[in-house]
């Protein structure tokens, strides 16, 4: 994976910036698409600007909020001045036991690498969420004793304040919270395990619920049954790959788990419409080599 690490000034795998500041310090890395091994977080409280996640164009404008998981390929223009806040930190930062990494799957804000959005917030309510990232800027400017266990402490409270103010945007109320995290708790083992693991039953294993109720359970809360959901991040995945590297078609077969090469172009055209080559050629083209 093509990587592009935390610039800290010291060892703390965790930022918080203005808008601003990114733009003044890591201009060279947002001129094209981009993607990283570590969570971001992008609010953007004013100006207006278009937003591509994984390929998808999106509009930006004031008070969305975006939430992207590692490997996300992104890239952001903003038309004009503007105004927000960018988060980083790396999984291991956050993720140092089992309770914190459930409570990143919990909040829903991440989940959503399949069937990504923004979330909206209006600028008048943006005193929900502002006194936590302001806490947590002065406590990554100053260097004081227990400051990773600070940090990582604001960082909890902001992201359970955050899928509290966009609780209506990320589940609909038809769905049971049981079901809610039968789904998160799956698509977060697809996104670790799907180059090794592609049968629902496998997966199903792994939450002690049978295949079936799998199914049925992530259909009801997302739309599709947890088969497409594996075929889909499979697919995505080949998509970034084809974005990045000079990686062959035979290597990323073998690398996401195929037998041969065939089958790999044969299922990719199946889920695209295209061939590997002629998909590789035409995103480059439109965001590398125009």
């Amino acid at each position: 994976m093509e990587t592009l690490h935390l610039h800290t000034t010291d060892t703390t795998p965790f930022e918080i910036h203005p808008m601003s500041w990114v733009d003044e310090q890591r201009h060279e890395h947002t001129l094209t698409p981009h993607r990283h091994d570590y969570y971001v977080i992008i609010g953007v409280t004013s100006g207006r600007g278009s937003h591509n996640v994984d390929f998808q164009h999106y509009d930006v404008q004031p008070g969305s909020w975006w939430f992207l998981s590692p490997g996300q390929v992104h890239h952001l223009q903003m038309d004009g001045p503007h105004e927000g806040w960018v988060l980083s930190f790396e999984p291991d930062f956050f993720c140092i036991s089992e309770a914190n990494r459930e409570l990143l799957i919990n909040t829903g804000l991440f989940q959503n690498v399949l069937d990504f959005k923004p979330y909206f917030i209006p600028p008048e309510q943006l005193d929900l969420l502002e006194p936590y990232l302001q806490t947590l800027q002065g406590e990554h400017q100053q260097k004081r004793a227990l400051r990773e266990d600070m940090i990582r402490a604001w960082l909890q409270l902001f992201l359970i304040q955050a899928s509290r103010t966009f609780a209506n945007q990320l589940v609909t109320v038809s769905e049971t919270s049981k079901s809610v995290c039968i789904a998160r708790q799956f698509q977060d083992l697809v996104d670790r395990d799907f180059t090794r693991k592609t049968r629902v039953s496998e997966y199903a294993d792994q939450l002690n619920i049978t295949p079936s109720h799998l199914n049925d359970t992530v259909k009801k809360v997302t739309g599709q049954p947890a088969s497409e959901h594996i075929k889909q991040r499979v697919v995505l995945e080949a998509k970034r790959r084809a974005f990045y590297g000079t990686t062959s078609a035979k290597e990323i077969a073998y690398e996401l788990g195929f037998e041969d090469e065939a089958h790999f172009s044969k299922y990719f055209k199946a889920n695209t419409g295209q061939t590997f080559t002629d998909y590789r050629k035409a995103i480059r083209n439109k965001y590398i080599e125009k």
